[in-house]
C-alpha cells in the first residue's frame, strides 16, 4: 500500500510553517505600508541662532556636534533640541508656539526639514572635521551666524573661496611641511 505524501506529519508541519511565515511577511508589509502612509511629513521649524547663541549661550558644537568627528556638521535632531526644551520654558506667545512645534514634532516622531543653506555639489568633498580641529571659526565660512535670526548664505562657497583660504594658510605658515602645503592646494583634496 502506497502512502500519500500529504498524509505525512512532516509535510503538514512544513506546510503550516510556510503559511505562518508567509502570513507574517504579508502582515509586516501591510503594517509597514500603513506606517509609511501615516508617517508625518517633514515639519519646518523656524530656528533663531541669535536667540540660542546670543541670549542663551549655546555653542555651535552643541547642536552641530558631528563637525568635530565626522565630515558633515549635520543638522541637529529633535532629540538634541529636547535636551533643553524638555525642561526649559520660554517667555512670549510666539516663542512658546515655536517650542510647542518642536515638542509636538518630537512626540510624533516627525522628521524636521531644516533649511539647506550651504549645499555642495556631489563632486566636491568637504569635511568640517579638519577645519574645526585646526581652529577655523564657524564664522569664517558661515558668516556671523550668532547674529542671524534665520540663517542665510553669507559667502559664495565656491572653489575660489576655498582655494584662497588654503593658499593663505600655506603662505602664513612657513613651518608647514612641504607635503601639507601640497595637500592643501591639491585638487584631489576637495574633489574625490
Amino acid at each position: 500500500m502506497v502512502r500519500s505524501a500529504y498524509r505525512h506529519p512532516i509535510v503538514w508541519v512544513v506546510g503550516v510553517l510556510v503559511l505562518v511565515i508567509m502570513g507574517g511577511i504579508a502582515l509586516g508589509m501591510t503594517q509597514g505600508q500603513a506606517a509609511a502612509q501615516t508617517a508625518p511629513d517633514a515639519v519646518e521649524i523656524p530656528f533663531s541662532h541669535e536667540v540660542h547663541v546670543q541670549e542663551v549661550g549655546v555653542q555651535c558644537l552643541f547642536c552641530h556636534n558631528d563637525a568635530i568627528r565626522s565630515p558633515q556638521a549635520s543638522l541637529p535632531s529633535l532629540q538634541t533640541c529636547m535636551t533643553c526644551h524638555d525642561y526649559v520654558t520660554v517667555d512670549g506667545a510666539e516663542a512658546q508656539d515655536r517650542v510647542s512645534k518642536v515638542v509636538t514634532a518630537y512626540n510624533l516622531n516627525a522628521r524636521v526639514q531644516w533649511p539647506d543653506v550651504y549645499k555642495q555639489p556631489d563632486f566636491v568633498y568637504f569635511s568640517h572635521r579638519p577645519h574645526v580641529t585646526s581652529g577655523v571659526a564657524c564664522q569664517t565660512c558661515h558668516g556671523e551666524v550668532q547674529n542671524m535670526g534665520l540663517v542665510e548664505a553669507q559667502v559664495d562657497m565656491n572653489m575660489g573661496f576655498c582655494l584662497s583660504c588654503h593658499t593663505e594658510q600655506v603662505k602664513n605658515n612657513p613651518d608647514m611641511s612641504a607635503a601639507e602645503k601640497a595637500r592643501l592646494t591639491d585638487c584631489a583634496t576637495c574633489h574625490k
